[in-house]
């Protein structure tokens, strides 16, 4: 049998395979497995931060420190990660029509003006990919999350 695959799909198809579909900054890492990372650990992984900077609640308890490390940030809760915001998860980056999503990911559990939300199954603990986007209906935003805080 003769394959006939066009040669500019062939690195394309390789590194979806080598990376089970997911987009990252490294190869093969799911973005939400560093959900849960406690501070000494995502220093370890990716040593110190850009930035560091407060993200202020409407409630005290919803506080967040963040570290960003340029393309992507970690929220802590106490001393352990709950949520990155990315520029590119799962094949859809920022700035690409928000059509795009039930065809990389399935459809949404909920879709607003601005926002798509996904379930993340699977996972440790309920998790969801929050995408948002502007009124064209491009994503400006990717947030993965502990959906139970």
């Amino acid at each position: 049998m003769q394959w006939n695959i066009r040669p500019f799909l062939l690195p394309v198809l390789t590194a979806l395979l080598l990376t089970g579909g997911r987009a990252w900054g490294q190869a093969g890492e799911d973005p939400a497995s560093l959900i849960g990372l406690t501070v000494a650990e995502l220093m370890q992984r990716y040593g110190a931060p850009q930035a560091v900077y407060a993200v202020r609640g409407e409630e005290d308890w919803q506080d967040d420190v963040v570290f960003s490390y340029g393309d992507r940030e970690f929220y802590f809760y106490k001393d352990r990660v709950w949520q990155i915001s990315l520029r590119n998860a799962y094949g859809i980056r920022v700035g690409e029509n928000r059509n795009v999503i039930p065809l990389l990911l399935g459809e949404p559990t909920a879709v607003g003006e601005n926002y798509s939300l996904a379930a993340l199954s699977g996972r440790s603990w309920p998790m969801h990919i929050r995408f948002n986007n502007d009124n064209r209906g491009l994503v400006t935003a990717i947030f993965i999350y502990r959906s139970d805080f």
